[in-house]
């Protein structure tokens, strides 16, 4: 055999050779789905299940070529995920920004029927009031949005289209705090507890033979809030 000849199989038997182990290492890591652990602050291998002592010894003796391999499976599966949170961003600034319209699509489920939105759209219109998630259906786009934007539209006119809805929220919300303040006002000026609210509760206490309690809470002069229960038979 000439050298040239020798050399290529030679080399030809180190890389099925290389393949063979891969192939173990593969088969080692999903019998035992094993994952990188550290001791001492050196990398080490965790095992699911029981291993005989033969099997243990080619473990270890493998050792270096199976963290090497669950090294470069972690690495690969941190850049997916960098990769894909990079696509998302992207996706969400091109929808902010009007590069990227919004498109919703009709859904006729067993249970629910209407139009669907995906992906950072899909956020976007959750955080604005126009979609919620449905679990086992997907995001539900709000009928009134629908009849509104069609089944193509900007952020902006999504925008456009909650800001009522968003304004009514905040005045409320606005009108509840401005309330609640002016009971502790109240409270401060004649240092007496003002109530807050009122409400009924399951019973919190099992030694008791009440089937319900009722709650309140105070506005205190010190600008703490008081609450207290009674139970009822």
């Amino acid at each position: 055999m000439r050298a040239s000849q020798a050399d290529f199989v030679a080399k030809k038997r180190f890389v099925l050779g290389k393949v063979g182990m891969k192939m173990e290492i593969n088969e080692m890591i999903g019998k035992w789905r094993m994952q990188l652990a550290e001791k001492d602050g050196q990398p080490g291998v965790m095992l699911h299940g029981k291993a005989t002592a033969k099997q243990k010894a080619m473990i270890i003796a493998a050792k270096p070529e199976i963290i090497a391999e669950l090294q470069r499976r972690e690495a690969e599966k941190v850049a997916r995920r960098a990769k894909e949170q990079a696509e998302r961003e992207a996706e969400k600034q091109a929808i902010l920004a009007g590069g990227k319209n919004i498109t919703i699509e009709y859904h006729d489920g067993e249970y629910l029927m209407g139009y669907q939105v995906y992906g950072q759209a899909a956020e976007l219109l959750v955080n604005l009031g126009l979609a919620k998630w449905v679990d086992g259906w997907g995001y539900h786009v709000a009928s009134h949005a629908v009849k509104a934007l069609g089944e193509e539209f900007t952020y902006q006119q999504a925008v456009e289209c909650a800001r009522p809805a968003i304004e009514a929220k905040e005045a409320a919300k606005a009108k509840r705090e401005a309330e609640r303040q002016a009971k502790f006002d109240e409270a401060r000026e004649t240092e007496k507890p003002v109530l807050l609210r009122k409400w009924s509760s399951d019973c919190h206490d099992p030694r008791e033979e009440c089937s319900m309690d009722i709650n309140a809470e105070y506005a205190m002069p010190d600008g703490s809030v008081k609450h207290e229960w009674h139970h009822t038979w």
